[in-house]
């Protein structure tokens, strides 16, 4: 008996201690954002000037366009499926619509794959936006980089007259023709990003555009 009730106790400190630990965990990753953001607002003026010394393209005209797309704020992503750094952009865009989907228009660019058979994955989500719009289109694309495939909508790919795969390709010309080629490549108001600037701060910049109206 004294062993069973041992061994109750040792698991209730322990499940406590998990409790305790995630919280502690939570609380270090809120602050660790919100250190991020003052340092962010303190930077802002310094953000926005260095931007408008950057380069500004005329870019092309998308396909996949999310958000508002009347916004006068534009934030355009060229970015691939199968780089880790875009895995993380995927889920800034997830946080800017969540926030500010009525405030600014993001245009997607997909880069494709040197290996045609890897480039599946663009024309489903690229048909899925098509057919079923920029809600489905999201779930789907957090799903790809969640489990590195579209099973659910594999139907999706069946486009007879190639035009959507045609659309990515002379898209890709474009990117390629102006030497932008790493992924991801961001522009805000067709402005380049500015190097100097951590594309992890992406969402917290778009936050200042935004609430500044600039």
């Amino acid at each position: 008996m004294p062993l069973v009730l041992y061994a109750v106790f040792y698991l209730l400190i322990l499940v406590l201690w998990l409790r305790i630990r995630a919280y502690l965990k939570q609380n270090e990753n809120i602050k660790d954002q919100l250190i991020r953001k003052k340092r962010v607002a303190r930077n802002y003026n310094l953000f926005i000037n260095t931007l408008h010394t950057e380069e500004k393209k005329e870019l092309p005209e998308p396909v996949i366009v999310l958000g508002n797309k009347s916004s006068e704020q534009e934030l355009t992503i060229f970015t691939s499926l199968y780089c880790e750094m875009c895995k993380d952009i995927c889920e800034t865009i997830n946080k800017i619509l969540f926030a500010y989907e009525e405030e600014i228009r993001i245009n997607i660019f997909f880069k494709k794959h040197p290996v045609e058979d890897k480039n599946e994955p663009l024309y489903i989500l690229q048909n899925l936006f098509l057919s079923d719009g920029s809600e489905e289109f999201m779930k789907a694309f957090n799903f790809w980089f969640e489990n590195k495939h579209l099973k659910p909508w594999k139907d999706k790919k069946l486009d007879p007259s190639n035009e959507n795969e045609d659309k990515i390709t002379s898209l890709n010309e474009w990117f390629s023709m102006n030497n932008i080629i790493s992924t991801p490549s961001v522009f805000i108001n067709e402005y380049i990003y500015p190097p100097e600037f951590d594309k992890e701060d992406l969402y917290y910049h778009i936050e200042g555009i935004i609430e500044n109206n600039e």
